[in-house]
């Protein structure tokens, strides 16, 4: 007898319920797509390099089972950024980067680590000592690039010497040598403990042997015999060539860490031509604006740079820079500010920029924190009328679109209130010799208030002035407030020049301990 097979309908649940499975899975599908055309839409990578760049790495190779186009692309990084994309001007991704906007510090490097921290080279990071001081990985790290910087030998050291600056100099400070130096990584690991002699014990002093070689050192008359039964014992796999040659490699001590000694009575300043950089630029454009708005200051990158910064930036014939001699004491109820410098009689004012320590964006940026392309005159004006001015005092700021807006009166209040300002003081000067003290507290815009307990003098002679501030420990205005680290800037008007003409120093720090700070007050 012939088997006959049935087919039965379907059920209607059963229907439905095939409908639904695909209607979920295509609308998933359509999801995903639509996550990365929103994205393109406005970053398009064959408009925007970066873009394209990220689209050609391996971040975005599709071989690669663990590469974020694989595991919904930008927002494997970026996270769910929906908001962003509906208000792109005024709300941020949920994870960024810079520069114009920037997550936390464990919220970017808690992404990266959440697939780099399974690789053998990363999973010390946390404990390591770039992580304690709080540098991120896109500090050293551009995936936007096609090819990253700091991952290449030839420009590796041009990543690290942003804060490593007395490695400019080459090995041994043999600069006519230093398109021959090896790569940092060759003795130091970024991502863990950096001291070279746990690199140097894998790679057997890999960089050392760059330019030394042990088998025409034992043959060379200018190494002593002595010498030479050294160079046996350190062909050990326990040994490494700075067991005895510790510290040769960057004899000298002008480096990162001298800003973190500190605690001088006294310095050397140089102040420089600022050019027209604004605080919206530092914030938003500065190679340095993610830094800055976690919490660095612009002298842990530029220490030292002060020089080359105003011959960047000065036009031809316009003094570069100055050198300044600095000193703060601490008096039985004042503070006593001296500034010296040789200048000329027709040298208009020094100013001073000073804050207690409760303006987080001026501790930062300094003098800059102040400075806006708003101001009258700049490169970068928008037509306002305003003076010098602090970006809190604007609940919006400018963005494409959309114009800056000023907080209320009553917040403004509030904010002076609580001594969400700084205070600016100008020391006028004429035909060599002090002519006025003036001050003003800085927040919506720079307004003048009475000297009050702040006093002031200058003299000129011998081709050097030097100008004397003495601000009271109990001010009125602005105490000296226990514990706080204490911020300020010089400016120098020279030759009757004013508004840009000025000299600027980067942000000076002190401290009643000293502790990382340029000066003490003792």
């Amino acid at each position: 007898m012939q088997q006959i097979t049935v087919f039965k309908l379907p059920s209607a649940v059963v229907v439905l319920s095939v409908l639904l499975s695909l209607f979920i899975t295509s609308n998933v599908n359509a999801q995903q797509i639509s996550a990365k055309i929103e994205c393109t839409s406005c970053h398009d990578p064959e408009v925007i390099p970066k873009i394209k760049a990220m689209h050609n790495s391996k971040h975005w190779d599709e071989m690669i089972k663990e590469s974020p186009v694989n595991n919904e692309g930008c927002v494997a990084c970026h996270g769910d950024s929906q908001t962003h994309a509906a208000t792109p001007t005024k709300i941020k991704p949920r994870t960024s980067y810079g520069p114009r906007w920037t997550s936390s510090i464990d919220e970017q490097n808690n992404t990266c680590l959440n697939c780099h921290e399974k690789t053998t080279t990363h999973k010390e990071w946390r404990a390591g000592k770039h992580a304690n001081e709080e540098v991120t990985c896109v500090t050293c790290h551009d995936v936007h690039v096609d090819v990253d910087p700091v991952r290449v030998a030839d420009t590796q050291a041009e990543v690290c010497t942003v804060c490593h600056k007395v490695q400019k100099n080459g090995m041994h400070h043999f600069t006519d040598l230093i398109d021959k130096n090896p790569p940092c990584s060759n003795c130091h690991n970024p991502h863990a403990n950096p001291k070279p002699q746990l690199m140097m014990l894998e790679n057997r002093s890999l960089g050392c042997r760059n330019c030394h070689d042990f088998k025409e050192m034992q043959l060379s008359s200018e190494v002593s015999l002595k010498a030479k039964n050294y160079h046996l014992v350190m062909q050990h796999k326990d040994r490494t060539c700075v067991d005895c040659h510790l510290g040769v490699a960057h004899v000298d001590t002008d480096n990162f860490a001298k800003l973190r000694e500190g605690g001088l009575s006294s310095m050397l300043v140089d102040v420089f031509h600022p050019g027209q950089s604004d605080g919206d630029w530092l914030l938003e454009e500065h190679p340095g604006a993610q830094a800055l708005r976690q919490g660095r200051n612009c002298r842990q990158c530029h220490l030292g740079d002060a020089k080359e910064l105003g011959k960047v930036l000065a036009p031809e014939g316009v003094i570069a820079s100055v050198e300044a001699d600095v000193a703060v004491k601490k008096m039985a109820s004042a503070v006593q500010f001296t500034i010296t410098w040789q200048g000329s009689k027709n040298d208009s004012s020094l100013a001073l920029m000073f804050d207690n320590g409760q303006v987080d964006a001026f501790a930062k940026g300094g003098c800059w924190a102040s400075c806006h392309g708003d101001l009258p005159g700049m490169g970068r004006d928008r037509g306002l009328d305003k003076t010098k001015y602090l970006l809190t005092s604007l609940k919006q700021l400018h963005s494409v679109g959309f114009a800056s807006v000023e907080h209320d009166k009553k917040t403004l209040d509030e904010m002076t209130a609580n001594g969400e300002f700084v205070e600016l003081w100008r020391v006028n000067l004429s035909e060599g010799k002090f002519a006025s003290l003036q001050r003003f507290m800085v927040l919506d815009e720079r307004k003048e208030t009475d000297p009050g307990q702040l006093t002031a003098s200058a003299t000129f002679a011998n081709g050097m002035w030097t100008v004397i501030i003495n601000k009271a420990i109990a001010d009125e205005v602005k105490p000296l407030i226990e514990g706080n680290d204490i911020t300020f800037g010089i400016a120098i008007h020279l030759d009757g020049k004013s508004g840009a003409e000025h000299k600027v120093s980067l942000p000076l720090t002190m401290s009643s301990d000293g502790i990382d700070t340029d000066f003490i007050l003792q």
